[in-house]
């Protein structure tokens, strides 16, 4: 996975600095929405899993061309095919992934997940999302994940953080400290 992240990052960057440039950041970030929807199928996956030969790139560029037709703008085009001649379309979901990162850096927006036994009350969110606000000076796009497996407390994910006020970690960490 590490090596289609680095694949793409020069893709994803070119990508995000031409949207930019043009004022089509929203567009560009639809259009890789739709090619996101494309590499869901089935048959589009199983063309990516053995598109490494210039035949199979073609293929795979085809079944994007034509899902995306009129709904991709002749840039957007040109980028696919950059990415089929360079052998590099088997990294489109790393691509649209780094877009969005890029993207919503821009926009000073983190993306947060917190995990939580029971839904959170409207008070709760904004409580968590304005003291993450506060922290990160960002405006935090919340999501919540239930797990009831965690008892009680509370997980929050935001980038490569990760907050674990769970009742048992905590519990760990008292054991642990005991036992030292």
């Amino acid at each position: 996975m590490s090596e289609l992240t680095e694949v793409a990052r020069p893709y994803a960057k070119a990508a995000f600095d031409y949207a930019l440039d043009n004022n089509a950041l929203n567009e560009w970030q639809h259009m890789l929405d739709i090619a996101g929807m494309v590499i869901e199928q089935p048959i589009v996956k199983s063309y990516i899993d053995s598109a490494q030969e210039t035949n199979g790139q073609a293929q795979l560029l085809d079944m994007f061309l034509q899902a995306g037709g009129e709904l991709f703008d002749q840039y957007f085009q040109n980028f696919l095919k950059v990415m089929a001649e360079n052998q590099r379309l088997t990294a489109v979901g790393s691509v649209i992934g780094q877009f969005r990162q890029l993207k919503e850096e821009l926009d000073l927006i983190l993306p947060v997940t917190v995990c939580v036994s029971e839904q959170l009350n409207d008070q709760q969110v904004a409580d968590i999302s304005q003291a993450l606000s506060a922290k990160f000076g960002k405006t935090i796009e919340l999501q919540q994940q239930i797990d009831p497996n965690l008892v009680g407390g509370i997980v929050i994910q935001a980038n490569q953080m990760v907050f674990d006020g769970s009742v048992l970690t905590n519990l760990d960490r008292l054991s642990t400290n005991l036992h030292v």
